[in-house]
C-alpha cells in the first residue's frame, strides 16, 4: 500500500458533523408486510413470477428476464402475496409486489452454493451471483454471462472496491465489516478475481480508517494482484467519477459509466454479499442501512429486509418534538423521502433525518455561527474543527447576486466553473460556449450550490442549461465520446437507462 493518502483537486472535507451513526448494529424485526419493488438496484424490471393469493418462502425468486439487463428479485420474507400492481417509484414506473408475512425468519437458500467455492468454475460462480440478486448492486452492476451488466466479465480491466466515506454522513466500515465480514471481505474479492482474472483489482479505504487499513494489508499481504489505496475522505471521493482519476489516473466519460472503460466498481457491503451468497447461498434479502442526522435519538446502524417499510423503521426513532425531513443516501444530492410507506431497497445505504427549520433567523449574519458548517472562513466552527457541526434544513439566508468569489470554481472537483455557466444560463445565452466552458462534464455533486455564499443554486442550473442545450439538439456525445475511441457497452448502457 501506498502510505500517502491519495485525492483530487478541489472537493471539501465535511468534518464532524452532529448526528454521525454510532458503531452499532441492530437487526430490525421481521416485517409483517413487505412492499417489494421489481425494479431496483441496476438494470431493468424483470418478469413478475407470482400472483395475489400464491404462497412464497423469504429467497424464493419473484422476479426475472434473462433476456434484458436486469437481476433476479427475491421475497424477502415467507408468506402470502397480497396484490401485484404498479406505483411510481421514485419517479419510475415499476411493478411492486406485497407480501404479508408469517413471521418466520428463515430463508430458501440458493442451490449449488458452496463454502469450498475455489472448485467453482467461473460460469457457476456467476451464475450464483445472478441467481442472489447481489449482480444488481452499485451504480452499473456486477458483470456475468447472464445479461447482468453491460459488459461481460472478459472485458472488465479494472475492479474498485471501496469504502472512502465522503458525505457528512456516511455508513460505517467498521459496522460492515465486523466480526467475519473482515475475511468475507477478502474471499469476495478473490471470488471477483476468478470471475475477473485479467482485472486489477483495487481496494480503497478513507485515511481516517488506519486500524482497518492494518488489518487488510496484513490479510492481502499474499494477494500480489490486490492493491490497498489510502484516500482521503474528501467529498464527492466516493463517486466513480472521482474514483477512477484518482485511482486509475484515467479519464471517466462523464454521464456515461466507469463499466463504458471497462472498470466495476463496488462498496464493501456488495463485495461481502458476494461471499455470502457463493459461499452460504445466501439471496440479496436484507441490508444494513446507516439511520444518520440529529433527527434521530440515537444515530446507528441497522440491518433490515429488503420491502420494510421505512415507517417501521424511522419513526419510533426520531426524537420527541422534532418534524424531521429524511433524505436518502446523500445529504447533497439524494432524494427527499416524503411518503414513508416507500420500501427498503438493494440500493439504501443512509437514511439522514434532519430537523425541518423554515423559520428566518434576527441578525442571524451578527452570530459567531459555532456550530455552523462553512466553506469560507465565515463562522467561527471554520476554526474550531473539533466543535460538532449541526445540521437543519434552514438556509440561513436567501439567493443574492454571485459576488464572484470563485469558491464554487474552486471546489469543483472536475475544473469547470460553475458560477460562469450560471451566469449564462440565468441570462438564457445558450450556444456552443456553454460546451465550450465544458458543461458537460458536471458530476451533479452539488458542492458548488453547497459552497456558494449567496446561495445561488448552481446546479440546478448547470442542469438547466444541459437540458435547453439537449432540447437544441447539442448532447453530452459531442463533448464526450471525441475522448474516448472504445467505449464499451454503450447501447447496452443506453437501454439499461431507458428501460
Amino acid at each position: 500500500m501506498n502510505d500517502r493518502a491519495k485525492t483530487f483537486r478541489g472537493g471539501y472535507k465535511f468534518i464532524n458533523f452532529e448526528g454521525q451513526p454510532k458503531d452499532i448494529l441492530e437487526e430490525a424485526a421481521i416485517p409483517r408486510q413487505v412492499a417489494i419493488p421489481l425494479r431496483q438496484g441496476f438494470g431493468g424490471e424483470g418478469n413478475c413470477l407470482v400472483e395475489p393469493g400464491q404462497k412464497v418462502r423469504a429467497g424464493q425468486i419473484i422476479s426475472s428476464n434473462e433476456d434484458n439487463v436486469s437481476s433476479p428479485v427475491h421475497a424477502s420474507i415467507s408468506g402470502v402475496v397480497k396484490e401485484v400492481k404498479r406505483v411510481n417509484y421514485f419517479k419510475r414506473d415499476c411493478l411492486m409486489v406485497y407480501i404479508d408475512g408469517d413471521g418466520s425468519g428463515d430463508y430458501q437458500r440458493i442451490a449449488a452454493a458452496a463454502s469450498k467455492w475455489e472448485a467453482l468454475a467461473p460460469e457457476e460462480l456467476e451464475k450464483l451471483i445472478y441467481l442472489s440478486g447481489v449482480s444488481a448492486l452499485d451504480r452499473e452492476g456486477i458483470p456475468t454471462r447472464f445479461h447482468s451488466s453491460v459488459i461481460h466479465p472478459e472485458e472488465v480491466e479494472n475492479i474498485i472496491v471501496h469504502g472512502v466515506g465522503s458525505e457528512p454522513y456516511n455508513i460505517s466500515p467498521q459496522v460492515l465489516l465486523q466480526g467475519r465480514n473482515m475475511l468475507n471481505l477478502i474471499e469476495g474479492l478473490k471470488i471477483l478475481h476468478k470471475i475477473m482474472p485479467m482485472a486489477a483489482v483495487c481496494l480503497a479505504l478513507s485515511s481516517r480508517r488506519k486500524k482497518i487499513l492494518e488489518e487488510i494489508n496484513k490479510l492481502a499481504v499474499n494477494l500480489n494482484w490486490l492493491e490497498v489505496y489510502s484516500l482521503e475522505p474528501k467529498y464527492p471521493q466516493g463517486y466513480d467519477e472521482m474514483l477512477v482519476p484518482t485511482i486509475l489516473r484515467q479519464r471517466f466519460p462523464y454521464g456515461y459509466s466507469a463499466a463504458n472503460i471497462g472498470t466495476v466498481i463496488l462498496n464493501l457491503q456488495a463485495v461481502v454479499q458476494v461471499y455470502e451468497a457463493v459461499a452460504e447461498g445466501k439471496p440479496l434479502l436484507e441490508r444494513t442501512v446507516a439511520l444518520c442526522g440529529p433527527a434521530f435519538k440515537e444515530p446507528m446502524h441497522l440491518k433490515v429486509r429488503i420491502g420494510t417499510p421505512l415507517k417501521d423503521i424511522v419513526a419510533p426513532r426520531i426524537r420527541d418534538g422534532i418534524i424531521p425531513r429524511f433524505v436518502l443516501n446523500g445529504l447533497l444530492t439524494g432524494w427527499e423521502l416524503k411518503d414513508l410507506s416507500l420500501p427498503v431497497d438493494k440500493v439504501y445505504s443512509q437514511i439522514i433525518a434532519v430537523p425541518e427549520n423554515p423559520e428566518r433567523e434576527f441578525l442571524a449574519f451578527l452570530r459567531p455561527g459555532l456550530r455552523r458548517d462553512s466553506y469560507s472562513r465565515t463562522f467561527l466552527a471554520k476554526c474550531l474543527p473539533g466543535v460538532k457541526k449541526t445540521c437543519t434544513t434552514n438556509k440561513h439566508g436567501e439567493e443574492r447576486p454571485c459576488i464572484s468569489c470563485n469558491y464554487c470554481e474552486e471546489a469543483c472537483p472536475v475544473g469547470i466553473i460553475p458560477h460562469l455557466l450560471y451566469k449564462y444560463v440565468k441570462g438564457n445565452i445558450i450556444d456552443e460556449t456553454l460546451m465550450n466552458l465544458r458543461i458537460f462534464d458536471c458530476i451533479e455533486c452539488g458542492l458548488c450550490s453547497y459552497v456558494c455564499p449567496s446561495k445561488i443554486p448552481l446546479a440546478r442550473y448547470i442542469k438547466e442549461g444541459q437540458e435547453k442545450l439537449s432540447i437544441q439538439g447539442c448532447d453530452r456525445n459531442q463533448c464526450i465520446l471525441p475522448y474516448f475511441d472504445n467505449l464499451k457497452g454503450i447501447e447496452g448502457y443506453r437501454g439499461a437507462k431507458e428501460l
